[in-house]
């Protein structure tokens, strides 16, 4: 694996005014008219907590039909009083018939999804460490209560918040469940597959409102289609979100229409790099201290949990906006595991060419970027190329890709303006353009395309940064014929570690520094500074360096 990077690494945020709520008018319309299976939890939330608001456009006859009702003036969920058995396990109670349009065909199916709840319960409880979610503190027992019912034909289950007060943020909720999974509209996977991935999505669901009752739908969405393939790895049921996901990379992070459901891969993102599923589980511990009815906590809860890794939010966003580009296992730092199955249903993200002639400069300009949106470039040229965007903005994110042709090698760089020098040979360049801030929307710029230099060398980002205990690896990309010195200081600017080499042809080279001086004595935690000398240039970038635990 050979991976060449520079990022950019960013604060923490502020608050955030920015929203995109899906409206109660959408929501309602969705549940009533679906053509296609959907998520009908996120709507029915949305009813719940705004459908006051709007009291007199709902029906009551088509509101039953959700699960819902009116009482004083407000929508509730209502639950099902026409299921006469249940069958209870060591933390569910399941709510059944086999009478009726609800009836369930046999007590396998009964057992068989008790069974896949159990196994979903252990998965978040006990392996991942998540709060069981609170049960009705007005029932007779302490069980979680799930409903098989006769459910709108496109619908996999919902979680029903209970108009029942609980402590600080949380809500009781309750599950419903199909009573089939047969039809043509679930032929995709097995029953037992649709049972499974609506059985780990839900059951978060259920967590998340325990958390966090008032959290954003994009949130709780994106996590729960996460957690689908946590557990289930080989079902691959969120694959069918990605296509749509990656052509509308104009449609920001946290949109809340059904863009949500493909955010996942941003979760994805940190649970592969960013310290794992447990990152997911301190995104929502957060997003439960900084509960509010009023101000949206989504983004300051994920900043908060991803600082205690070396990270931010927008760093996140952006390295994930990378690796959407680069969709490869073997990319470092840019990679996914399930590259190749994300690739093997889509494409990489839709881009917009610019080609370049040496000699001619060009403009490309671009209006209405909104936050946590981005917009990605292909860029055709024969000859170096410097881009410069403008005005400058701090909140405005311009990345370059670089992919070396018959090569697994990335060079990616961050800046307003980047030169990219064409002089080693180039599979494609690709320029992503993403707004970030919480405080504004609607970004103009232009891009300004002129001709580039050759670099001589390059020195690129050493990773990973911080290392805790792994070796670093330093790269560097040769254009000309030179003796490059690569010497690594302490903060007292004495030399702890040094390396020449003599290169004689363009190429790419990698060094690896295992934390250990000249001397081989493992150095002290602490700040470095890496300083390559070439025939023309020097360059230097800092590195953290702290022992693994």
């Amino acid at each position: 694996m050979n991976l060449i990077i520079s990022f950019l690494l960013f604060g923490l945020l502020e608050a955030s005014s920015y929203e995109k709520y899906i409206s109660t008018k959408q929501s309602y319309s969705l549940l009533l008219n679906a053509t296609e299976r959907i998520h009908a939890t996120p709507h029915i939330t949305n009813l719940v907590r705004n459908g006051s608001d709007n009291i007199d456009i709902y029906n009551p006859s088509k509101l039953k039909q959700l699960g819902l009702k009116i009482e004083d003036l407000h929508i509730v969920s209502a639950e099902p009083n026409n299921l006469d058995e249940f069958y209870d396990t060591e933390h569910f109670r399941i709510y059944f018939t086999t009478q009726g349009d609800s009836a369930v065909e046999d007590m396998n199916y009964v057992y068989n999804m008790a069974q896949v709840y159990e196994t979903v319960y252990s998965f978040f409880i006990d392996s991942l460490g998540y709060n069981p979610p609170v049960v009705d503190p007005n029932v007779n027992h302490n069980l979680y209560e799930i409903y098989i019912e006769r459910l709108p034909s496109y619908y996999f289950g919902i979680t029903y918040t209970k108009n029942t007060n609980v402590a600080n943020s949380a809500c009781a909720s309750f599950i419903k469940m199909r009573n089939n999974y047969t039809g043509s509209q679930f032929s995709d996977h097995t029953e037992l597959e649709n049972i499974q991935v609506t059985a780990v999505h839900e059951f978060f669901h259920a967590i998340q409102f325990s958390y966090n009752c008032y959290e954003r739908i994009w949130f709780m969405e994106a996590t729960a289609v996460w957690s689908e393939d946590e557990l289930y790895n080989d079902i691959n049921d969120l694959y069918r979100y990605i296509p749509s996901w990656f052509s509308n990379t104009n449609k920001a992070i946290d949109d809340e229409s059904s863009h949500m459901y493909g955010s996942f891969i941003y979760f994805q993102y940190i649970d592969e790099h960013l310290g794992g599923p447990g990152t997911i589980k301190s995104c929502w511990e957060q997003s439960q201290e900084m509960a509010s009815p009023i101000h949206d906590k989504s983004i300051d809860a994920i900043n908060a949990a991803l600082v205690n890794h070396g990270s931010s939010f927008e760093d996140a966003y952006l390295r994930m906006r990378i690796a959407n580009r680069i969709m490869n296992s073997n990319a470092g730092i840019y990679s996914y595991d399930e590259a190749d199955g994300y690739l093997s249903v889509g494409s990489y993200p839709l881009s917009e060419d610019i080609f370049f002639q040496e000699g001619i400069s060009k403009t490309e300009g671009y209006q209405g970027l909104d936050l946590y949106e981005s917009k990605y470039y292909s860029i055709y040229s024969s000859s170096p190329i410097n881009i410069e965007m403008s005005p400058y903005d701090e909140k405005l994110s311009m990345i370059s890709i670089v992919k070396y042709i018959n090569q697994e090698v990335w060079s990616v760089r961050s800046g307003n303006t980047i030169n990219i020098d064409t002089d080693i040979d180039i599979d494609w360049i690709s320029i992503i353009i993403s707004a970030l801030d919480y405080n504004g929307n609607n970004w103009d710029y232009i891009l300004n395309l002129n001709d580039g230099y050759s670099e001589d060398f390059t020195l690129y980002h050493p990773y990973p940064n911080p290392s805790f205990g792994k070796p670093i690896t330093i790269d560097m990309q040769i254009i000309n014929s030179q003796t490059i010195s690569t010497t690594i200081y302490n903060i007292l600017g004495k030399t702890v570690w040094n390396t020449t080499k003599q290169y004689t042809e363009p190429g790419f080279t990698r060094l690896i520094w295992d934390g250990q001086n000249n001397n081989g004595a493992r150095v002290a935690n602490g700040l470095y500074i890496v300083k390559a000398e070439g025939l023309k240039k020097n360059m230097i970038y800092k590195i953290i360096y702290l022992k693994e635990e």
